[in-house]
């Protein structure tokens, strides 16, 4: 693991990546609403995508209490320098996204806006996550490439069509992201912790294609 030594403070380089990510994410989701609201920005959804992200984070950092309980007894440090995993990211995106939906609906967004900010939100943060990460570490390095490119690829469809994606697309991307990043588990042999045949992570990936074909062409978007 790479660490960045700032005084007597260390951090892991991809947390400083993450977050690099999550800003330029944002900054994108601020352009996006400027130019695609004709210059007013919903101060409302901007806070709740920055909330949602910093919940996501935040249950990450610290469900190694709840994966890992011995470690953190042994050396309550530890939260400074790991995290939950696969498994604690899976369970801050789930937590993230039924929280980012459920606020959203509270706040009477509409739906296909709110499914749209947080599609667009996750894959401009996604790129930028996967090119930095391809540029500045040597972990698989061939997955972030091809991730990044493709997120990149999804944001550039969008900004050339300057049009509002259709609940279709923004599904079918999904499905197409989750089939890829399948592949490349199998590829690199990412099987740790099997749950049935396949690891938590393909899981998530499978239980997301699951979902993104059910609501497909739901009218529950409409």
């Amino acid at each position: 693991m790479q660490v960045i030594q700032i005084g007597s403070f260390a951090i892991l380089l991809k947390w400083l990546l993450l977050g690099i990510a999550i800003i330029l994410g944002l900054i994108y989701i601020r352009l996006w609403l400027y130019f695609s609201q004709k210059g007013v920005i919903d101060k409302r959804l901007i806070d709740l995508l920055s909330n949602s992200l910093f919940l996501g984070f935040f249950i990450w950092k610290f469900s190694l209490i709840l994966f890992d309980p011995s470690l953190i007894m042994k050396s309550p440090l530890s939260l400074l320098y790991f995290t939950g995993g696969s498994k604690g990211l899976i369970l801050a995106i789930t937590v993230t996204i039924l929280f980012f939906f459920f606020k959203a609906k509270k706040l009477m967004i509409p739906n296909v806006f709110i499914l749209q900010s947080g599609f667009l939100l996750s894959f401009a943060v996604l790129s930028g996550y996967h090119i930095l990460t391809y540029i500045f570490l040597n972990e698989q390095q061939l997955s972030h490439l091809f991730l990044g490119l493709y997120t990149v690829l999804i944001i550039v469809i969008y900004l050339l069509k300057q049009k509002v994606l259709s609940q279709n697309a923004i599904f079918t991307y999904l499905i197409i992201f989750s089939f890829f990043n399948l592949l490349l588990s199998f590829i690199n042999g990412n099987t740790d912790n099997k749950i049935f045949l396949f690891s938590l992570e393909q899981w998530f990936f499978i239980g997301l294609i699951i979902v993104s074909i059910f609501y497909w062409d739901k009218k529950s978007f409409s």
